[in-house]
């Protein structure tokens, strides 16, 4: 099947045709009267001998090599003719583009570019448009040159912006989903997003709203569950690049559909919930009105849908079975986090009234997730202090369920401004008998809001706690480990045994002149001591397991104290910067050997920790120094450039803590927000460990672009 264009006619490579570019685009008239071709340099010449070594199949190939290296835009139509009458070989269309770039003089020079050294290099895209048309509109699914050609175009007019080929990518981008051709499809629809424009929205609009294909999960045989696997993976892919892509072209019709698009296919969230962050004030109320419940066209939707609750992966379950889910609630408390509209906040109260439920459910299983963990975690960004007294409520009172506890303490140390609840976070902290995820993040919550010297003396006496009880295990594991050694040289001894075994019966067994009672003794003795070496396994876990036991307990009581005494370093730099901003920014240069000096008083045998628990401290000191810039807001905007500075880090919780920081402090607008995050993005590009930080930086620069 080939796409054919209204403005270009094309004719199949099979046939040996020129392609007849669209009117006013390729013509030789209008590209020669082009402005930008006016701008350029003179040619040497030194192009003509192998431009007209084209049409010589001997030295075409050279031919092109050396155009290439000889950088003349004058050779882009030769070379366009010859990649015409050849089948269009994707090796010469790569030649062209690299052709049409502009180029600095520096850029030229380390290129050995020699005729564009002194002046730079124009681009020369009106040359280019012409064959950037014809490789889009001639896409073949059948031909992969074909499709390798209309990907490089695409992927070139994203780059340069190229208004001239959006028809060709448009209708491309239309064409029906096809495994075969999917790669030009999505760079067809990056390069529309990137060139914009009414014709743009409204084409990615309408591939956002196409209904999805049925999920996989509906399939009742194997061979029909892989067949809608590949139909809707597709579609999803086509869908989420157009996500993308309208993402960067924010309209209030852009921002309603991807509102709808969140409930439709969920599992787009990540695209979805970017591209909405770039919309900012076309969403806000939006995603307020879905938590008010007064929304018409999500309400609308989810009467529709049922949506509402789960009735099984095949929505085929008696009403009486299936299960509520906050799906509603859900996805708009995650955005309005990433927003930062303080606005909301009554909203995300209002919503944490009602009962904490799955977001989702699949092979009939909740999801480890409610919407309760999304608003939480949403007015922990926000750091709204009107939301600080109804969180305290929560974490203090005891029927509420532990989860809700658990995260209603982590979001109030980022909402509270003193440290009054301090005595009762401590004693939650020390409090044997509470549950362990509690005391840990009431642990934490101490450690952010405490600044009196005083408070460290808990986190000792708690650490010390751990530190003894992990000594007694220690030397208790020491004692039997002599024990653990004999066993483990007993084990090994009938391991080897066996071992020798299975390599004798395989030689008798490969040795022709070996007797069938050979072989069988040979097994018989195989069979034996691998029986003996399970029995020996066996023996060998009951003596070790003390020992294991024992050592495994020691880590666990070593790994309790060290995070008590991590949080003194919270405390620590709270102490010492006092008020100090300044000091508090400083923070972002600290190294491991500066945190241990500041600890090293109140941790005596910090010189004896492993350099990941001295990254620790550090870490642990730029997190609250962090909290507390935030929390000054305004105050604290004279370091907005000492934090974008370095929010390139690969750290975790560096870069978290500054992304949190930052929407605080930084003047509005803040264009260098903007530039400096997407250095910091950049720098992360590739690193797939740094996946979900770059993210969470987009989602901020988002946040940026548009803010005001």
């Amino acid at each position: 099947m080939q796409i054919r264009s209204m403005l270009v006619v094309t004719v199949l490579v099979a046939c040996g045709a020129k392609a007849t570019p669209a009117p006013g685009v390729g013509n030789s008239s209008t590209v020669r009267s082009s402005p930008e071709l006016q701008q350029m340099p003179p040619s040497s010449g030194l192009a003509a001998p192998w431009i007209a070594k084209l049409d010589d199949p001997r030295e075409a190939e050279r031919a092109v090599t050396e155009l290439e290296q000889l950088g003349d835009p004058a050779a882009i139509d030769p070379l366009g003719k010859h990649w015409n009458e050849n089948g269009r070989p994707v090796r010469v269309l790569q030649v062209m583009i690299s052709l049409s770039r502009p180029l600095t003089p520096e850029q030229a020079k380390a290129q050995f570019v020699t005729d564009y050294e002194a002046t730079g290099r124009p681009a020369s895209w009106a040359r280019l448009v012409p064959y950037l048309r014809t490789a889009v509109a001639s896409i073949d699914m059948e031909n992969p040159r074909s499709v390798d050609n209309a990907v490089k175009a695409a992927s070139i007019a994203e780059e340069a912006r190229l208004a001239a080929v959006l028809p060709e990518l448009l209708e491309l981008a239309s064409q029906p989903e096809h495994k075969k051709w999917f790669a030009a499809q999505i760079a067809a629809i990056r390069a529309i997003g990137a060139i914009g424009g009414a014709e743009a929205t409204r084409t990615l609009l309408a591939l956002i709203g196409r209904e999805p294909p049925a999920h996989p999960r509906m399939a009742t045989t194997k061979e029909d569950a892989r067949a809608m696997e590949e139909r809707f993976s597709l579609h999803l892919g086509r869908t989420g690049a157009a996500i993308n892509a309208l993402g960067v072209l924010p309209s209030a019709q852009a921002a309603e559909v991807l509102v709808k698009q969140l409930y439709v296919t969920p599992e787009l969230f990540t695209q979805i919930r970017r591209a909405l962050v770039a919309n900012g004030p076309l969403v806000t109320d939006q995603l307020r009105s879905i938590l008010r419940g007064d929304h018409t066209g999500v309400n609308e939707l989810f009467r529709a849908r049922h949506l509402d609750r789960y009735c099984g992966d095949r929505d085929d379950a008696p009403p009486a079975q299936c299960q509520p889910v906050s799906t509603k609630e859900f996805y708009p408390a995650v955005i309005l986090g990433d927003l930062h509209d303080v606005k909301a906040v009554p909203e995300l109260l209002a919503a944490l009234k009602r009962p904490a439920r799955p977001n989702y459910y699949a092979d009939d299983q909740p999801s480890g997730t409610t919407q309760h963990q999304a608003i939480f975690d949403s007015l922990r960004k926000l750091g709204a202090e009107e939301a600080t007294a109804p969180v305290r409520v929560m974490w203090k009172t005891a029927k509420n369920d532990i989860l809700t506890r658990v995260f209603a303490v982590t979001a109030f140390a980022f909402l509270a401004r003193n440290d009054a609840d301090v005595g009762e976070l401590g004693k939650i902290a020390a409090d044997n008998t509470a549950d362990d995820m509690l005391r840990q993040e009431a642990a934490t919550a101490y450690a952010r809001l405490a600044r009196d010297p005083k408070s460290i003396t808990l986190l000792v006496t708690l650490a010390k706690r751990y530190t003894d009880e992990a000594a007694k295990k220690r030397k208790a594991a020491d004692a039997a480990k002599p024990g653990t050694a004999k066993a483990d040289a007993a084990r090994e001894k009938v391991e080897k045994a066996w071992t020798d075994a299975k390599t004798k019966l395989m030689d008798v067994a490969r040795n022709p002149a070996s007797t069938t009672d050979q072989i069988r003794a040979a097994t018989a003795k195989t069979k034996q001591l691998e029986d003996d070496y399970k029995a020996a396994k066996s023996k060998h876990r009951e003596q070790t397991t003390p020992y294991r036991n024992l050592e495994s307990a020691a880590k666990a009581y070593t790994g309790f104290a060290r995070m008590f005494q991590t949080h003194v370093a919270r405390i620590e730099i709270a102490i010492r910067c006092k008020d100090d901003a300044a000091c508090f920014g400083a923070s972002l240069k600290l190294t491991a050997a500066d945190a241990e000096a500041r600890v090293a008083q109140y941790i005596p045998d910090v010189a004896t920790w492993t350099p990941d628990e001295k990254a620790g401290l550090v870490e642990a000191m730029i997190e609250r120094a962090m909290l507390e810039l935030g929390k000054r807001g305004a105050a604290a905007a004279e370091l907005t450039d000492t934090l974008l500075d370095a929010a390139s880090s690969d750290r975790r919780i560096v870069r978290q803590s500054i992304l949190l920081a930052l929407p605080h402090i930084a003047k509005l607008p803040c264009a260098r927000c903007v530039t400096k995050l997407d250095r910091a993005i950049k720098a992360g590009e590739g690193q797939t460990t740094l996946g979900d930080l770059n993210f969470e930086t987009t989602v901020l620069r988002n946040y940026f672009q548009w803010a005001k």
